[in-house]
């Protein structure tokens, strides 16, 4: 999941507010936070549609990522094209960014998880999964395995994230800038394509979900939107209450068809255009109600740690404490109390990674590019 807010293009005016000229864009964190707590909920919660309500939270990661990311991409590649930027180093630049983003607190909690299992016993931590694991190819193990790998299993995401960003930046800044949709569309033909042919090879349900092609279509889809905000649009399209409906039509859907045997899994992810829709309106109408509720502290603080909790949480068992507590005279603990704790810890250690871990690697990998990046600047001056 693509956890930085990125600066749209210098065309912002109306609506799109001083926030995303300054580099930000209003109700995105937030939406970071629902979709995380939705994931949360479907992993801690037991209830009929609980997988269903994490699809719809990592269909939000992906089409959100993909708006952000291909909006970056696409303005490396104008620069390109005006003679600012090279095109090594616009890669280079987005893997350094990418990777002080992303691979710090992956990897730290790979160490800690790997230095525990040298005292306790780590189910789906053998030599081969940590290779998987290692090199962002959960989903790849997932698929081979054709079952759920337990505590590790949310990392098939991650991989997705990170396969993503090998195949399409280059292609991006590579292609000249008027073909970035071009190159959008054909993610996303290609992921319907290859959820056909999966289907009708009776490939498993679990090899499916987390085939890299099948959800680039996704991440692509977003990237084909955030393209195109900036395109003017009606009030009543992207007014507050447009915005609301949507995001409540998308967030019903689990409950309406989350159980469905056949449909969902077919058709499940096509909801994820109402994703789309959300992020242009959100985009075009930074004022709105929702936009408000979305910048409350609480969610924006929320998305704001997300990466890191969604990291961290499967792994934290209230259980683990359980025996310590009975013996303090604590007979039985209630689930909600228990969700609610293992929500609180995660948020906790997450809110420490990202404030003496993640942020700092952050800052220095955005000064060391825009350093690198005004040193190759080309001298204009007569």
């Amino acid at each position: 999941m693509a956890n930085t807010v990125v600066a749209p293009s210098p065309a912002a005016s109306g609506d799109e507010s001083e926030a995303k000229q300054a580099g930000r864009i209003r109700g995105f964190d937030g939406l970071r936070g629902i979709a995380f707590l939705l994931v949360f909920i479907s992993h801690k919660v037991y209830f009929a549609h609980a997988d269903s309500v994490g699809d719809i939270g990592v269909w939000l990661f992906f089409v959100l990522s993909g708006f952000l990311i291909t909006r970056i991409l696409a303005r490396s590649r104008s620069e390109i094209e005006n003679g600012s930027l090279t095109v090594y180093d616009g890669l280079r630049g987005f893997y350094v960014r990418r990777t002080a983003r992303i691979f710090p607190p992956y990897y730290s909690l790979l160490m800690i998880l790997a230095i525990i299992s040298l005292f306790v016993p780590i189910d789906n931590f053998g030599p081969f999964e940590k290779t998987a694991y290692f090199l962002y190819g959960t989903n790849i193990l997932i698929a081979a395995s054709g079952h759920w790998i337990g505590d590790f299993g949310h990392f098939w995401s991650l991989a997705i994230e990170e396969q993503f960003y090998l195949v399409f930046a280059p292609l991006v800044l590579l292609t000249p800038r008027r073909h970035t949709a071009i190159l959008c569309l054909a993610m996303v033909a290609l992921g319907i394509v290859t959820k056909i042919v999966l289907e009708l090879a009776n490939a498993s349900s679990v090899a499916i979900d987390v085939n890299s092609l099948v959800n680039f279509a996704l991440i692509g889809m977003g990237g084909i939107i955030g393209l195109n905000a900036g395109r003017p649009a009606p009030k009543w399209l992207t007014g507050g209450l447009a915005q609301f409906a949507v995001l409540c039509l998308y967030m019903a859907l689990p409950a309406a068809f989350g159980t469905w045997p056949f449909f969902w899994p077919l058709l499940g992810k096509v909801s994820a255009v109402l994703v789309g829709v959300l992020l242009f309106q959100i985009f075009k109408q930074q004022q709105s109600g929702l936009v408000t509720v979305l910048e409350s502290a609480p969610l924006r603080n929320v998305g704001r740690v997300s990466y890191g909790a969604y990291l961290i949480h499967h792994f934290l068992h209230f259980s683990a404490i359980e025996s310590l507590l009975q013996q303090l005279g604590v007979v039985t603990t209630p689930r909600p109390v228990q969700v609610l704790a293992e929500l609180a810890a995660s948020l906790i250690l997450a809110a420490v990674s990202w404030r003496y871990v993640e942020k700092p690697i952050i800052a220095m990998a955005k000064r060391t590019t825009s350093s690198a990046r005004s040193v190759n600047l080309p001298n204009h001056a007569p």
